[in-house]
């Protein structure tokens, strides 16, 4: 069992109308779509997640007390707030379910990424390094290998896996101001992506779509790994859109 209490999980939230505490909730309940916890995990203590978060204790504590009436976390005393364990599928569904997902803000987001990550796909085969690129290989690979093994916690693997292949090839790209604009769509990229994973069959689709980005990145085509990039985004867009037509 992991315990991520030590690691730099959030980042502080900015205030605005909307209640604290449900801000808080809302910034967990990502954090653990993308990956970066699982059940059973421990979240970190009160006062770290407070200072993490920029928000009060008090804040905190509802929060937590929140997740924990949805059945979320469990607060054990003397130990401190856990993800829930079950199923880590189900989970992650249930997760999506509670996802504050703006319909005009993820196709705002896909617009923009459909600029920018064609570029850096471009930028790695030109110029990253080949054990860059060699190490964006081995992710898919590897995931691709462990989905077929898997029965269950698929959802959290392919969360983990889509959320750091794209920022791991923004940083082989070799430019900061293109890491740092990743950086700060971290939020809204959890909101497109617990869009897209609740589509059934689309994690495994955009894997099979990232090995054939990689293998243009192998062989240094710029303009192939641009437009397999391209592709991928657009057709995980169109899927997205399709499913708020069908919902």
């Amino acid at each position: 069992m992991r315990d991520p209490s030590t690691e730099r999980l959030f980042q502080p939230i900015n205030r605005n109308p909307k209640s604290v505490y449900n801000r808080v909730v809302d910034e967990i309940k990502k954090s653990i779509f993308e990956g970066k916890m699982s059940p059973g995990d421990r979240l970190p203590a009160e006062r770290e997640l407070a200072e993490m978060l920029g928000v009060s204790r008090t804040s905190v504590r509802e929060a937590l007390k929140m997740l924990a009436a949805e059945g979320l976390v469990s607060i054990r005393h003397g130990q401190g707030a856990f993800i829930s364990e079950q199923d880590p599928d189900e989970y992650l569904k249930r997760f999506a379910s509670h996802l504050p997902v703006n319909r005009e803000t993820v196709l705002d987001l896909f617009e923009v990424r459909e600029v920018l990550e064609p570029q850096a796909a471009r930028w790695v085969a030109e110029r990253g390094t080949q054990g860059d690129i060699q190490e964006l290989a081995s992710m898919v690979i590897t995931t691709k290998e462990q989905l077929g093994r898997l029965r269950s916690g698929r959802l959290s693997l392919l969360a983990g896996h889509d959320s750091n292949f794209h920022y791991r090839l923004a940083q082989a790209a070799g430019n900061i101001v293109l890491v740092r604009l990743m950086h700060s769509l971290l939020g809204l990229l959890a909101d497109s992506r617990s869009r897209s994973l609740a589509i059934p069959g689309r994690g495994e689709r955009s894997v099979d779509e990232h090995y054939e980005i990689v293998q243009a990145l192998l062989h240094r085509d710029a303009e192939g790994a641009a437009a397999a990039m391209l592709r991928h985004l657009k057709d995980v867009r169109e899927q997205v859109e399709a499913a708020w037509r069908e919902g």
